[in-house]
């Protein structure tokens, strides 16, 4: 931290992938140093890290669905949502380590007492609690994404500019294969029309925003994740009654389907400052964007099977050619010469 305030922009620049190593972004290396400057003032000053995990809306308060920000899995699935977003490197078999944000602000204002009261004078080296329910309620990505289509489906965003039938790939090629083809190209093509119509450009503009973010979440639904969270369970074990009314922090039986329909109601009106009484207009228009969307797919696969029955003559030359290629190589010739004989 004090190597950075001497030196200027482009030293900065140039150390910044020897200062991140191993961590994989700015993102948690940025919490890693908050943790040791925290660490180093511990036992002088009463203090505790607390390590939530991906936060996402309200379970319930201040309202069901509540979220005041577009980051992580809020800006995904608005983004999913209005069909910008069609495709995202992710592991469906994988869990899903989320909570709520109520949750785990409940959860650091338990952590305040028990501080105050009791991990002040027992603790010797500074309390970490880990604030995720990956063991409360599982729930894998691929869960996620069903569920959350399900209720886009149901709840649709307004302006949305293709119908919201997105998926997740676990292949990098193959995902970076749908995002130039689902994502690049339309962006350059809408800021074409855009260009031509004397209108502001946006739409590389968002898909530059939306592959920065994505690319912070995926290092996370990439990778099962294991965390220890005895402390915070147990936090949630001697709370008081009285407690567990005002500051819930752990919730066995949260029903998937009615969560997500408040998260998506939620990030309508907080974040996209969609009122509830456009929902009517946004199901017509997404049953429009069904009907172009399954006309498209109709008329590519078309396309490409009109273009083979056209050009038999040169997908078999090119075939032939290829495999001509695979024999000239020395290993791969010689094993097909011994396979023949």
């Amino acid at each position: 931290m004090r190597l950075v305030e001497w030196l200027d922009d482009e030293g900065i620049d140039l150390i910044t992938p020897k200062l991140l190593h191993p961590h994989p972004n700015t993102y948690t290396y940025s919490k890693r140093l908050a943790e040791t400057l925290v660490s180093n003032e511990y036992p002088t000053l009463p203090c505790c890290i607390a390590r939530p995990s991906i936060v996402i809306p309200s379970y319930q308060e201040p309202m069901p669905g509540w979220v005041d920000n577009l980051n992580g899995p809020t800006g995904l699935m608005v983004g999913a949502g209005k069909g910008v977003i069609r495709s995202m490197h992710c592991n469906g078999d994988y869990h899903a380590e989320v909570i709520p944000v109520d949750f785990a602000t409940n959860t650091i204002i338990t952590i305040a007492y028990k501080l105050g009261t009791e991990w002040q004078n027992t603790q010797k080296s500074i309390p970490v609690v880990n604030i995720t329910q990956g063991n409360v309620r599982p729930i894998t990505w691929g869960e996620v994404l069903e569920t959350g289509r399900t209720k886009l489906h149901e709840y649709p965003f307004e302006g949305q500019v293709w119908f919201p039938d997105g998926d997740i790939r676990s292949t990098k090629f193959i995902h970076n294969l749908f995002v130039f083809f689902f994502h690049l190209i339309p962006a350059y093509l809408i800021d074409f029309l855009m260009l031509i119509l004397r209108q502001k450009r946006f739409m590389v503009r968002i898909q530059k925003r939306i592959s920065d973010g994505l690319e912070v979440l995926q290092y996370f639904t990439t990778r099962e994740w294991k965390f220890y969270n005895d402390k915070y369970l147990k936090l949630d074990k001697d709370q008081s009654d009285y407690d567990r009314n005002n500051f819930r922090i752990v919730r066995y039986d949260i029903d998937i389907n009615t969560y997500f329909k408040h998260i998506i109601l939620g990030a309508r009106q907080y974040c996209m400052k969609e009122n509830l009484s456009t929902l009517p207009k946004a199901r017509r228009h997404q049953k429009i964007m069904y009907v172009v969307h399954v006309t498209t797919v109709y008329l590519f696969y078309f396309g490409i099977l009109y273009f083979i029955y056209n050009n038999v003559g040169i997908v078999k030359l090119c075939l032939d050619y290829v495999t001509d290629i695979i024999k000239s190589l020395p290993l791969i010739g010689g094993l097909l010469q011994k396979i023949h004989l």
